[in-house]
């Protein structure tokens, strides 16, 4: 099996979103399975679906020169800045009916890939308690998400029609806590630390983005035994993607938990 790989480089968070989206839409019609990178063109915070604003600082995140918007996925909120994003979008029986099946699988794939870089993660070995739960995505680690020393190191969440999905995540390199805990009104920043990490902190370096995209490209071929083949997005995606992200994810309709104009039923 070929699996399309597409770097689509820097973009702002609502265009971020809207091209996640339009793949997925656009996966029902067309079924294909791609792996996307990505980079944020400024610090943002991105909410789960599901989350409250009133849980961030806005006036904090104007304040800090940081972007925010809402995810078409749930979870928690995470903070994009020094890290890589990847994205995976594909037919549902291509990965396991469930959620859970789906999210491991993927999950495994991005594990090969920190072992390119001398990196071992292991799914978390504990369930949060309810005085853990916390606005932040990477306070609590889910069942399937990786570790590496009983630190969350990747942040991920997923959404499906009924033929396709999308699961996307965050790989830090570096994770400024205190800006975090500022963001999420979180009173102790150290409490983050004790839970999360970005690669560097268990490198002893800071890899490059293109090492990172390399390991996990090299994870993603030998786990799920397949050809990464390099492509770009269609028109058609990026027309589509243009048209989510003036009519959705660029609204305050969309981002303060409203309907927006073009919405679609996921």
């Amino acid at each position: 099996m070929i699996v399309r790989l597409l770097d689509t480089g820097t973009h702002g968070a609502a265009m971020n979103m809207a091209i996640d989206e339009a793949l997925l839409l656009l996966c029902d019609e067309k079924p294909k399975v791609t792996l996307r990178f990505y980079g944020w063109a400024r610090p943002t915070l991105s909410l789960g679906y599901f989350q409250s604003v009133h849980e961030i600082d806005l006036e904090e995140c104007e304040r800090r020169g940081f972007d925010w918007v809402r995810r078409p996925t749930g979870g928690r909120a995470v903070l994009h800045d020094y890290e890589l994003t990847y994205s995976v979008i594909a037919p549902i029986e291509v990965l396991g009916e469930s959620i859970a099946q789906s999210h491991e699988k993927i999950s495994r794939a991005l594990a090969v890939g920190l072992e390119k870089l001398g990196l071992h993660a292991e799914f978390t070995q504990s369930r949060a308690s309810v005085k853990e739960v916390s606005a932040a995505c990477f306070a609590v680690p889910a069942a399937v998400e990786l570790t590496v020393g009983g630190k969350k190191v990747i942040g991920s969440a997923q959404v499906r029609t009924k033929g396709s999905l999308l699961q996307h995540g965050s790989i830090p390199i570096t994770i400024d806590f205190d800006a975090l805990a500022a963001v999420l009104k979180i009173a102790q920043p150290d409490l983050l630390r004790k839970k999360a990490a970005g690669l560097a902190e268990f490198l002893g370096y800071e890899p490059s983005l293109d090492a990172l995209k390399d390991a996990l490209r090299q994870g993603f071929a030998e786990f799920f035994q397949v050809e990464l083949q390099a492509s770009e997005l269609s028109h058609e995606e990026y027309a589509l993607a243009e048209k989510l992200c003036t009519e959705k994810y660029a609204t305050r309709a969309w981002n303060w938990g409203g309907k927006s104009k073009s919405e679609q039923a996921l």
